[in-house]
């Protein structure tokens, strides 16, 4: 595993990890703006590391619709139960994401 995708993979953890402690409802709002950052330059950077590479191309529409959702520039606001989903299912979806790469 060559050094840039052991960085993707550390990137898509430390995003996972993020959107797992996410549910805690008791966070402080600057936890989900820093959450916004981490997981929408997670998701760019993966896109566009991986729009080339053949078996992982197919990420590319996905990745890119968790940067959207995540934007901290202009943020998508849902319900707490719809975002508890989103960041469960973003989680899952990266740590499934490192686990092939």
């Amino acid at each position: 595993m060559d050094e840039e995708s052991k960085s993707l993979k550390v990137m898509l953890l430390v995003a996972a990890l993020m959107l797992c402690v996410a549910v805690i409802p008791t966070l402080p709002y600057a936890y989900y703006i820093l959450l916004r950052f981490i997981v929408c330059g997670a998701a760019v950077y993966a896109a566009f590391k991986l729009r080339n590479n053949s078996s992982l191309s197919g990420h590319f529409i996905p990745l890119l619709i968790m940067a959207i959702l995540f934007n901290p520039l202009a943020p998508v606001y849902l319900t707490p139960l719809i975002w508890l989903v989103v960041d469960l299912a973003g989680a899952v979806y990266f740590l499934r994401l490192a686990k092939k790469i």
